[in-house]
Parts: C-alpha cells; sequence; structure tokens
C-alpha cells in the first residue's frame, strides 16, 4: 500500500521538464460508514517525532481500556502499554532508538472488537524528512506561467496566491531555518531552461482565468530584466527569485474573491518583499546585487500604508456567522474568515525595515520601529481573544499576529509595550482552554463551533504549530508552555490522519505521492483543471474536517476541498518554528542583528 511508483515517476517527471503531467483518473472516492464494532484508532499516519508528544484518539473507546505500542512487523511484543482516558491515548515517553522501522498502536478489551492502528514512524529527526522536500515541491509545481500549469490563476507569482499569502516571508524563514539541509535538497529549478521554455513564440499561455491581463508581460519583464540567480541557488532561493521578481514587474494585483480593497499595490505585498531585503546578508551569496537595490528601493517607495494601523483590522469590520450563510463555500466577504487581514501583519514587517534602515544608514529607522511598537499597543488594547473571530477566525493568516508581539517581545524587550507579555499569554490560556478535548485540536469557539464558519479550516491546522510554539518561548508557566509545544505537533498529527476523517489533508493524487508513508489521503477531490490545477502539484495539503465530523462524525458532510498555496506558506511557516523548537532554540534565526 506505502508504493505509488506510477504517480512518484509522474510527479518527477512533472518538476523536470516543467509541464503539466495529469494524473491517471482515480476512481471515485468511496466513503463508506466507518465501523462502530470495533476500536477505532485516530493516529498521524507518518509519525511523531521522538522528543515530542505522541498521542493518538480512540474516539469509541471506554476509559480505562489499555493499548499496546508494538513493531507493525515481526515480533508482536509490547514495546510500551497504556490505558486510554478521555479518548486519548498518550504514549509520549516511548522513545525508541533511531531506526527505519515502524510501529503500529493495539487497542483491545470491552465490548468492542480489536483495533489495530495505521503503522507509523518514530524517530527524532520526522519533520525534516518526511515534510520539507515536499512542502518546497508545492512551491516549485504551484508557480504561475512556469509550474506545471502554464496559467496564473488571481494574477500574482503562484497560482492562486494573493497580496495575503506569505510565501516570500515563508521562504525566508524556512531557509534560515536551516540553510545547509535548503542547500542539500536537490536543484529542480533551471531559471535558464524556463526562461527559453515560456519566451518561445509556441509557449500557450492559459488566459481563461481572473486577472491573467498583463501576466505575460511581468514574465518576460522578469526574464528579460533582472539578472538570474546562481545557476546552482537552491530551489528556496530561486523561488525568492521568482516571487519578488514577478511583484517588481506586476506589483498591482488584486483578490479576485471577493475582496473589496480592488486592484493596487497593497501594504501586505510591499512587506513580503521586505523580508528579502532584510535577510540580504545570507541571500547575497546567490542572488545579485541588482536584485537587491531593486527591492530595496520599492520597499522604501511603498512602504507609507504599513506604518498606520489597518482599518481592517478593526473587530467592528469582522462578520458574524450568521452573516456568512450560504450555499456557495467561498463567495462574499467572508471577513475575517478569508484571512486577508489578521492583525498585527506588519509588526515584524516594520522591525525589519528598521534593520534595514539602519544598516543603510537612513535618518527614518526609528520611524519603523516606533510604527510596530504602536500597532503591537492597539493589538492589547482592541482585540479580546475570547472572540474567534481575532483568533482561529483569521484563518491561515494567524500565524501573522501572536509570532509578531513575540518577535517584538522577544528581539525589542525595552520597547514592547505595557502588557505585551500579558496579552500573549492569555492568548495561550484561550487557546489551550479550546483544545481541551479527545482530539487535542484548538476549536473555534466552546459552543457548537469546532472550526471555522463555513469554509476550509485546514490553513489554520498547518499554521498552529507556529503559533503556539511561539507563544511558549514567552511564556513561564511550565505546564502551559509544556501543553502549548504539544499541541504545537498534535495539530501535526490533525494534518496527518489523526481527526474525525480518519484521513489525511492531501487528496489522493500527486499530493499523495509526496509522502508515501500516508495510508488514506483525503477521500473527495476538488475538480480538475479549475483555478490553481493542484492536481498537478506535489505536496498540497488540501482539506480536513469540518465542524460537522466533530467530535466524531466522519460521515458529516464535507467542506470545499481544494488547497491553496496560502497553505503551503503557513505550512513553511510552521516547520520553521518546529524546527527551531526541536534544536532547543526559543527564537528564530535573525540576521542582521
Amino acid at each position: 500500500m506505502k508504493p505509488r511508483l506510477l504517480l512518484v515517476c509522474l510527479s518527477l517527471l512533472s518538476a523536470t521538464v516543467g509541464f503539466a503531467v495529469e494524473p491517471a483518473p482515480l476512481p471515485k472516492a468511496k466513503t463508506p460508514p466507518v465501523d462502530r464494532t470495533l476500536h477505532q484508532i485516530a493516529i498521524n499516519q507518518i509519525g511523531y517525532a521522538t522528543g515530542y508528544a505522541k498521542r493518538f484518539t480512540a474516539p469509541l473507546t471506554a476509559d480505562g481500556t489499555p493499548f499496546i505500542v508494538r513493531l507493525a512487523e515481526g515480533s508482536t511484543e509490547p514495546l510500551y502499554r497504556g490505558e486510554i482516558r478521555g479518548g486519548i491515548g498518550d504514549f509520549s515517553t516511548f522513545r525508541p532508538a533511531e531506526s527505519a522501522r515502524r510501529y503500529v498502536v493495539t487497542v483491545e478489551g470491552g465490548a468492542l472488537r480489536p483495533g489495530v492502528s495505521d503503522p507509523f514512524l518514530i524517530r527524532s529527526n520526522l519533520w525534516q524528512e518526511q515534510f520539507w522536500q515536499p512542502a518546497v515541491d508545492f512551491l516549485i509545481d504551484t508557480r504561475s506561467v512556469v509550474g506545471t500549469h502554464p496559467s496564473a490563476f488571481g494574477g500574482c507569482p503562484w497560482r492562486d496566491g494573493t497580496y495575503y499569502d506569505a510565501i516570500l516571508p515563508s521562504l525566508v524563514l524556512f531557509y534560515l531555518a536551516d540553510p545547509a539541509r535548503i542547500e542539500a535538497m536537490p536543484r529542480q529549478i533551471d531559471w535558464a531552461a524556463d526562461k527559453k521554455r515560456v519566451l518561445d513564440p509556441a509557449f500557450v499561455f492559459d488566459a481563461k482565468n481572473p486577472q491573467s491581463a498583463g501576466v505575460m508581460k511581468a514574465v518576460a519583464g522578469y526574464y528579460n530584466e533582472l539578472e538570474a540567480p546562481a545557476a546552482n541557488a537552491p530551489d528556496v532561493i530561486k523561488l525568492l527569485h521568482w516571487g519578488a521578481g514577478y511583484y517588481l514587474m506586476k506589483p498591482i494585483t488584486t483578490d479576485p474573491s471577493g475582496d473589496p480593497d480592488k486592484a493596487k499595490i497593497h501594504a501586505q505585498t510591499v512587506e513580503q518583499i521586505a523580508y528579502i531585503v532584510w535577510a540580504w546578508p545570507v541571500l547575497k551569496q546567490w542572488l545579485p546585487q541588482s536584485f537587491y537595490d531593486r527591492c530595496r528601493d520599492f520597499t522604501f517607495a511603498n512602504w507609507t500604508p504599513s506604518l498606520g494601523i489597518n482599518p481592517w483590522w478593526e473587530p467592528a469590520t469582522y462578520l458574524s456567522v450568521d452573516q456568512i450563510t450560504g450555499k456557495n463555500p467561498m463567495g462574499g466577504l467572508l471577513h475575517p474568515y478569508k484571512g486577508r487581514h489578521a492583525p498585527g501583519h506588519s509588526i515584524v514587517p516594520n522591525l525589519l525595515m528598521h534593520e534595514v534602515a539602519k544598516r543603510e544608514g537612513r535618518p527614518d529607522a526609528a520611524s519603523y520601529l516606533n510604527a510596530a511598537v504602536a500597532q503591537a499597543e492597539w493589538i492589547i488594547k482592541n482585540l479580546d481573544w475570547n472572540d474567534p473571530r481575532t483568533t482561529k477566525g483569521q484563518r491561515m493568516s494567524e500565524h501573522r499576529t501572536i509570532p509578531n508581539l513575540v518577535w517584538l517581545l522577544q528581539n525589542y524587550p525595552d520597547r514592547a509595550p505595557a502588557g505585551l507579555k500579558e496579552k500573549i499569554r492569555s492568548w495561550a490560556e484561550v487557546a489551550v482552554r479550546r483544545s481541551d478535548n479527545l482530539w487535542d485540536f484548538r476549536r473555534y469557539d466552546e459552543g457548537e463551533l469546532w472550526t471555522i464558519p463555513k469554509i476550509n479550516d485546514s490553513g489554520n491546522v498547518v499554521g498552529f504549530p507556529s503559533i503556539a510554539l511561539a507563544a511558549s518561548w514567552v511564556i513561564d508557566e511550565p505546564a502551559l508552555k509544556n501543553r502549548l509545544r504539544e499541541l504545537a505537533s498534535t495539530h501535526v498529527d490533525a494534518i496527518f490522519g489523526r481527526n474525525p476523517r480518519l484521513a489525511a489533508q492531501p487528496a489522493n493524487t500527486l499530493r499523495v505521492s509526496s509522502f508515501p508513508e500516508l495510508e488514506r489521503g483525503w477521500p473527495v477531490q476538488h475538480s480538475h483543471n479549475v483555478c490553481a490545477r493542484l492536481e498537478l502539484c506535489r505536496g498540497s495539503l488540501d482539506s480536513s474536517p469540518g465542524t460537522e465530523m466533530y467530535p466524531f462524525n466522519p460521515e458529516g458532510a464535507y467542506r470545499h476541498r481544494e488547497g491553496w498555496v496560502n497553505y503551503g506558506a503557513a505550512w513553511c511557516i510552521s516547520l520553521s518554528y518546529l524546527n527551531a523548537d526541536l534544536r532547543g532554540r526559543t527564537t528564530l534565526p535573525l540576521v542582521g542583528r
């Protein structure tokens, strides 16, 4: 069941030659009712990091029922024994020696038939081994025009990308998390070959998508006006060059999905490029000085909106749950649930520009730091974490609030506004309280809603580890700190199978082939050949259970079953935080300070 050789070969061919390879058609997914006569075991189908929480959910199992951990093959002798409590089995203290062996959990006792879990790995560096390459592959494949489909839904550097997708920040943080690991990854992007292919008069651009006007002009400008990255640069660096370079050619964008903010140079686009300017001391070995000069000049010339308080941060602009009802899962304003304007998104970008301005010897360096402090003060005074629209309601963009506050507190403690640490702690208390359930899952509220109203919740799940870990780094109480670290790990588990649908987020196409340890991907798929064409992309994280399936109703209704490049960005950021925490660091690596 593990090998998927055909899909793997198609995946590699697609990445190597740079054109779309349609996956073989799959039979329509069947999702029969879950067998409730046996102990069901919801577990991370890929595995666990040795030193972190190892928990699973047995939603039908009575308290006190024993479970064991044993090898998946060979000896059936118990390697660990425990009991189910509150629907949860915990074997966190089981830390076997490093190996490629797979394990299973078995639960037996009571009126139900014995249950055996999916096999899983336990390895100290599992997150890097299993998740890093697919995360990069996804952003390679989803590039507009030059990726696996000759289109540009939305008109941004990535298909279905947006000004608020945070892809460039995610790539910078990902590189800084472990430069040696990134530099050791296989090279897939061939800048010269891509240029030749897409600028050939015979190349056919698919313009039947929103915001396609001007895309090919921007692509031509990117290849003809900008100096190329180093030929041997890692793919992550070439992706940074691609994304920022494209925006330099086409900075005016609009989100086609009902956004009242029309076409313009959005502040969050400019803020994305600030990460590259800030990280230049470690990027310049791969990128030309002229590229830095253009990025620097662009950010300073367009920065003014990022110095203020975005009016969309104001909770008075948020829609209630009753206001977003309707059949179309993506239609309407959906504010804040779409994730367009996470409060405090410009705090860290302002801190970065403060450092850049000092490095450049500019007289306005203090203005950026002052703006970041003022924005943090506004959050302290105006956001109530008990209102879920200020937290999980920000969808995949929530990682741009708490981690930004933590960055300010950790790196500029003398300028941190009064009450900042307490504000972060209060967020943690709410998050922990809402995670007290058999799934260790931070639910939307303490009423009827487990997930974000109406829409696909996947991006919030993949972004949550970065938020929980960031908060844990500045919290003093051991119990609260440890629970946040535990929740960071359990949300990784939720991505890969520990959820009421007993399925992982990647759907059953090329995305699953990126995770060969998976037993079951998401059983329903988005329509092919529309929007971002994610059926052609490796490593996509597509869908997850909505409220309709919680606490254990796997036969409940499915929500929108489409991934998003915004989810890929949130996932890269979480992987960066997970890597730092795994290595005993309590801050992200910095440059220029």
